[in-house]
């Protein structure tokens, strides 16, 4: 799986730094609202274990509404995805929305909502990359 155009590092384990995302979301009010165990999924390489990976599936109930009432097919873009997995002692993570899947163009009543979903998670995962390690 290609990363999305987001990629960042946390110096810190999978386990400690996917507590971090889960509690920088939740501070920002965003659900979780599902997730999926990766691990092994993607780029595993012959004679290599599998590093862990998990992909969250993050939503916010106002926008995803907001979108929906603008345009009913717009609910189809949420909820956006952040892509967590393990580098060593290292945990990498990406973001990723449908658009950044498929290379499509959002429905006019979608873009502005989902923009502001991928700001709100940005500024969310911004408190966990910048914090002192």
């Amino acid at each position: 799986m290609q990363a999305g155009k987001h990629t960042h590092t946390i110096r810190e384990p999978f386990d400690k730094a996917l507590k971090l995302i889960r509690r920088a979301l939740a501070e920002a009010d965003l659900s979780v609202v599902g997730e999926f165990d990766a691990t092994g999924t993607f780029g595993r390489k012959a004679g290599r274990k599998s590093e862990r990976s998990t992909i969250l599936l993050v939503d916010c109930p106002i926008l995803a509404f907001e979108a929906q009432a603008l345009d009913r097919a717009a609910r189809v873009f949420f909820p956006l995805h952040v892509f967590v997995w393990s580098e060593g002692d290292r945990t990498r993570l990406s973001t990723m929305g449908f658009v950044d899947l498929f290379d499509v163009r959002l429905p006019s009543g979608a873009a502005q909502p989902i923009g502001k979903l991928q700001a709100r998670i940005a500024a969310a995962l911004e408190t966990v990359l910048t914090r002192p390690g």
